[in-house]
């Protein structure tokens, strides 16, 4: 009952997880999405500040023009020969800043329309996912209210002593696991061979043997259940069999 009540609660974990990384890739989205309007945004306001300088260069340029005729003195044909050549290049430089900018405002507004698709898409999936969940774990939920009745019932009939051992090691071991099956002569829990005298005492069922490696309590499974797996996952990592 321990064991089915840690995989009900590791599965309720994975489900909020799952939930969590979905969540964690919808506001990745927004972020995104916010991050290009806003640039999307400041190109804009950039263009037209743009638009007005050249306007006001065009309107240099044509005024410029009207004064070529009054100019007399060589001094002043070359001065305003300067300036006319610079409002030239500015003109160029800002249509050309301006090609840019409208450039990557097309690039910009696409990337938002990718955005914009693949966040309703990820929001979808999102409510879908929690929907499954809930569901899920609402089963979860009964079936360890279930559990914890049951459970109850069968701590009555255990000794105290016993019962307050079993209960200190459950808080000691990883996954509160107590009780290893004893499989081919080694613990299953921590995989470690132990010696024919201890497996000799488990066969005998006359008493709690436990592991001498992870103190874990072993027992034999009947004949009928021999080869099931009744530890999900639950083995110790890294330990191997002692030769």
């Amino acid at each position: 009952m321990d064991l089915e009540v840690f995989r009900l609660t590791a599965d309720m974990q994975e489900a909020a997880d799952q939930v969590q990384v979905a969540v964690n890739l919808v506001s990745d989205l927004e972020a995104q999405a916010v991050a290009v309007t806003q640039e999307l945004a400041s190109l804009e306001s950039r263009r037209r500040q743009i638009d007005l300088d050249l306007q006001e260069t065009e309107r240099l340029l044509a005024d410029g023009k009207k004064r070529q005729k009054d100019l007399k003195h060589p001094r002043d044909i070359q001065a305003y020969l300067s300036e006319m050549e610079f409002r030239r290049d500015e003109k160029d430089r800002m249509e050309e800043e301006i090609l840019k900018n409208l450039e990557l405002q097309d690039q910009l507004k696409k990337r938002v329309s990718e955005i914009e698709t693949e966040l309703a898409r990820s929001r979808h999936d999102l409510s879908v996912l929690k929907g499954e969940k809930e569901k899920e774990n609402r089963e979860r939920d009964e079936k360890l209210a279930a559990l914890a009745r049951e459970k109850m019932d069968v701590e009555q009939g255990f000794p105290e002593d016993l019962l307050k051992t079993y209960t200190r090691l459950k808080g000691s071991h990883r996954n509160g696991m107590v009780v290893a099956r004893l499989l081919d002569g080694a613990c299953e829990a921590c995989r470690m061979s132990l010696p024919p005298r201890t497996v000799t005492e488990v066969k005998k069922r006359q008493k709690i043997v436990t592991c001498l490696f992870c103190q874990r309590w072993l027992f034999l499974p009947d004949r009928g259940t021999e080869g099931e797996q009744v530890f999900h996952g639950s083995s110790e990592k890294g330990a191997a069999p002692a030769k």
